[in-house]
């Protein structure tokens, strides 16, 4: 062996040559992957502070949901879950080729229900009524009797989004059946007819959408009530402009654009099929106040128990909320008229009334699930 007074003698020429001989004697015994990169973390740092979104049922509402949810780069990973696992897996990859497009998102798929694990929100969109037909609540009920305690055992921390229509009877029974404290089981609500209503006024008053405020509560389509006193732009409340607006004595006709708001999306299935998209980003915007922590007040449905919103029953309904990261944090109050409090109560009448029908409350008592 050299010793160091000869290795020092050396010229830098003669020990570069020496060091490429050895280089060409000695066997490759690297990668590609790590002649490229220098160091890696272990596999299960990947995603480190990953935001999480699991959705089950990857039906054509679900898929709109993961697009809506993807395109908004709100979540670094999407699980979806559906009882066909092909599908699932199907349509993950499909999405996870062009992940490039939408921030380099994990998209999986399987049927595996476990795989929620470590979501901040698992949204359920299982129980798609076929085309022309109306919301199953019996069916739905029994497939909620399987998933729901499966998503309160794997994701018990998660925040439960009920998709499912009807959204306020759906989010009742996930309530019951999920064991999670109200505030973090939450459904979908009135958010798509309080974005039509807006629309609606804003296109009367020729100004953007953004500029005008209003709330609808209740529950969505038929049973929807829009609350007109709360219309104002600028600060100024219509109401104090003409205060018989939305009445049926209103000279203006304004109350034609309630109509429209509960008339709209049966008029839409009949010519497309379920109203998808709308669905789908009223979903976004609800997963992004969760994940993001922002406190925004949002019309969904929850857990009602007092005379606060205008009805004294043990119901799931949609008020303002104010979301967060543990889902409904709190309620708004409304100042209500009393047609608008006697169609709020008829409302919650009618969500009761469903609950008993279809057996999923006993008639002895009604705050129970029938077992």
């Amino acid at each position: 062996m050299e010793d160091a007074e000869a290795i020092a003698m050396k010229t830098e020429e003669e020990l570069e040559r020496e060091l490429a001989c050895d280089d060409e004697e000695a066997p490759i015994t690297t990668t590609t992957k790590n002649a490229l990169i220098t160091t890696q973390l272990d596999p299960c740092d990947v995603y480190p502070h990953r935001v999480k979104v699991s959705i089950v049922g990857v039906g054509k509402i679900g898929i709109t949901c993961a697009i809506a949810i993807l395109m908004r780069r709100m979540a670094s990973e999407v699980c979806l879950i559906d009882h066909d696992g092909d599908k699932a897996s199907a349509e993950a990859e499909d999405i996870q080729h062009v992940g490039v497009f939408l921030g380099c998102p994990l998209v999986t798929g399987t049927k595996d229900v476990s795989m929620i694990k470590e979501s901040a929100v698992v949204i359920i969109c299982t129980g798609e009524p076929e085309v022309g037909n109306s919301p199953n609540v019996k069916h739905s009920f029994e497939v909620y009797k399987n998933i729901i305690p499966a998503v309160g055992k794997f994701a018990c921390k998660s925040v439960l989004l009920i998709v499912t229509q009807p959204t306020e009877v759906m989010s009742y029974i996930a309530w019951k059946l999920s064991g999670f404290p109200s505030n973090r089981v939450l459904g979908v609500g009135t958010m798509i007819d309080c974005a039509r209503f807006q629309d609606f006024v804003s296109k009367r008053l020729n100004m953007a959408r953004s500029s005008v405020n209003c709330m609808v509560v209740g529950a969505q389509g038929d049973l929807a009530v829009p609350i007109w006193s709360s219309i104002h732009v600028g600060g100024m409340k219509l109401r104090d402009i003409n205060p018989r607006i939305g009445e049926e004595d209103d000279p203006e006709k304004w109350f034609e654009i309630a109509d429209n708001v509960k008339n709209i999306g049966k008029e839409l299935e009949e010519k497309k099929g379920s109203s998808c998209w709308g669905i789908a980003l009223a979903t976004a915007e609800i997963v992004d106040a969760i994940v993001r922590n922002t406190k925004v007040v949002l019309p969904v449905s929850t857990h009602i128990l007092s005379c606060a919103h205008g009805t004294d029953k043990d119901v799931y309904m949609s008020v303002p909320c104010v979301l967060g990261r543990e889902g409904v944090y709190c309620t708004v109050r409304q100042k209500l008229t009393e047609k608008e409090k006697t169609a709020v109560q008829a409302c919650a009448d009618s969500i009761r009334s469903v609950l008993r029908e279809c057996g999923i409350l006993s008639q002895e008592n009604n705050n129970d699930i029938a077992q």
